[in-house]
């Protein structure tokens, strides 16, 4: 199933997530997007801002102390003293180290190699960055199939795994979807029926504005939020006392 024009404005942070461990050898690899990740899981613990937990007076968190330290060379992957460490076979010399448990794939090895033959570009956080649009892939043979960007940048990852669009969806489970995706709730009978008797683009259009102007909108990712912030009604039973509303509002 396709998605339709009227969602849009949803995110594509999901697809980056996807994406970014099997990009394209034609796109640019994204310092934020594609390599913090991977410094900050394996590397920043011992070498990265925390003067307590620093090994060997190396920080890879700063482009300038990396480079200064021999852990990078821009443009020269060769030469970085980084990229010999991830791919040696002396466990001596391996980072991460074994004993630490952590162990990059093949492709973030390779995600790392491009970054530095690339220049070891760094980026600030991702918050004070500013947004940049990115160029919507073209999908000229799959007009009918492609209704709007995010099709088109979920067909251009299917096609890199040699796949394709799923079936479009009957009018009934596309509802369904649809509610359960917006509301956490199943849709009323009636709408079901009217858009089961009407499933123009429409009529799927005046269902996404109904569904995202309803209270249960609005619950369903209050709830979703509370979960990341991990709020819970109670503190445990060992403390478990009337719990403060004020930080969650």
């Amino acid at each position: 199933m396709c998605l339709h024009k009227s969602i849009h404005w949803f995110p594509l942070s999901l697809i980056s997530l996807a994406v970014s461990c099997h990009l394209p050898a034609s796109e640019r690899v994204d310092f934020n997007r594609d390599i913090r990740p991977i410094l900050t899981e394996n590397c920043t613990y011992c070498h990265g801002p925390d003067a307590n937990h620093r090994k060997a007076d190396l920080r890879l968190d700063v482009r300038e102390d990396a480079i200064q330290a021999g852990a990078l060379v821009p443009g020269d992957a060769a030469k970085s003293e980084i990229i010999a460490r991830i791919l040696t076979t002396d466990e001596d010399d391996l980072m991460p180290p074994p004993d630490s448990h952590k162990k990059l794939t093949p492709a973030e090895k390779e995600l790392l190699q491009r970054w530095v033959a690339e220049g070891a570009e760094y980026q600030g956080h991702w918050a004070f960055e500013k947004p940049v649009r990115p160029a919507v892939p073209e999908m000229a043979e799959a007009k009918t199939s492609v209704r709007n960007a995010i099709d088109a940048f979920v067909l251009a990852r299917l096609q890199q795994e040699k796949l394709g669009f799923s079936p479009q969806a009957d009018p009934r489970s596309l509802t369904r979807r649809l509610s359960l995706d917006l509301t956490g709730l199943p849709l009323a009978p009636a709408l079901v029926e009217a858009f089961a008797a009407d499933p123009s683009d429409a009529a799927y259009e005046a269902l996404v504005d109904r569904l995202l102007q309803s209270p249960a909108y609005g619950e369903h990712m209050a709830a979703q939020w509370l979960d990341f912030a991990r709020y819970a009604d109670s503190h445990g039973f060992q403390t478990d006392s009337s719990r403060s509303m004020w930080p969650w509002r």
